[in-house]
This record gives structure tokens, C-alpha cells and sequence, in this order.
């Protein structure tokens, strides 16, 4: 896999810090963020290229954060953070890949966050299919 860099943006700061361990230990560079304004003022101050965004697509301004990133990393990936009751899975844009937020933090929780990164590498987005 080629060294990504990865922006985890979630307000639960355990989650983003558990995922940034294991991304990190599998050779990518994972950046944490509270929240979109933290996030964006992280890429501005570090002038930090993004492969991939991973957040909640409830988070306040995260539709404009993706379009100024794209702007600057044509390729970006984004993967849209979901619970399993969210009404948002019906309505998934195109070039989004949604994953949803299991509540356990386990070895199967760990490879399958694993493998939705490796098949970054491997897919292009219009062939992902929803995680």
C-alpha cells in the first residue's frame, strides 16, 4: 500500500485515536480532528495534502471542507461515517464511500477498516461498493 494521508474527523476522540493507531501501525499517516474547524485549520497550518477524509456527514461544514480539499487534492477519497440508524445511508452521494460506525473496537472491527483503506488503493471509488 502507498503511504496515504489520512484525516479522521469525529467527535468521538476515542474512535479517531483507536482507527489513527491502526492506520498508522499499517503505514499510513493518520491526522485526528475534533471537527471540521480543528480539521481545516490543521491542513491550512501544516499546508497537509489529504488522501482520504473520513467523517461524519453530520459534522457542521463538511460538505464545503470536501470541496475545498478537493480543490487542492483532485483525488481525495471520502469515507462518510454512519451509525447504523442513520437515515443518511438511504441518500448516499456519488464518490462517497459509507462505512458505518460499529461500537466495538475489535480484531474485526480492525480489519474491516483495514480493508476499506487497502481497497482505496486497489478500487476506484465508482466501483466500492457501500461498507
Amino acid at each position: 500500500m502507498q503511504v496515504k494521508t489520512i484525516l479522521i474527523v469525529d467527535r468521538d476522540l476515542g474512535f479517531v485515536f483507536w482507527l489513527g493507531q491502526i492506520l498508522d501501525a499499517a503505514g499510513s499517516v493518520a491526522v485526528p480532528a475534533r471537527g471540521i474547524a480543528d480539521a481545516a485549520e490543521i491542513v491550512a497550518m501544516l499546508r497537509l495534502p489529504v488522501d482520504v477524509l473520513i467523517a461524519s456527514p453530520a459534522e457542521r461544514g463538511v460538505r464545503e471542507f470536501v470541496e475545498r480539499l478537493r480543490f487542492s487534492s483532485p483525488d481525495l477519497q471520502v469515507v462518510a461515517l454512519a451509525s447504523e440508524n442513520d437515515p443518511a445511508w438511504a441518500m448516499a452521494p456519488p464518490g462517497v464511500i459509507w462505512k458505518r460506525k460499529l461500537p466495538h473496537r475489535d480484531e474485526s472491527a480492525r480489519s474491516e477498516w483495514l480493508d476499506l483503506i487497502h481497497g482505496l488503493d486497489r478500487n476506484s471509488l465508482a466501483s466500492m461498493s457501500h461498507c
